[in-house]
């Protein structure tokens, strides 16, 4: 989470396992629970394109 900014909630249907983890990668890395969601998703679609 950015600093001084209010604390987000990710509004999507994720599992409690999948929220936790958003949460805790934006409180480490400083970013909102949307970029930090953006950028995990991002990631993911880069190890998975590598699979193939």
């Amino acid at each position: 989470m950015v600093r001084g900014e209010p604390k987000a909630s990710l509004n999507l249907r994720v599992s409690p396992e999948l929220k936790r983890q958003i949460e805790e990668y934006a409180a480490r890395a400083g970013l909102s629970i949307t970029a930090a969601a953006v950028v995990l998703l991002a990631e993911g679609l880069r190890a998975e394109r590598r699979k193939r």
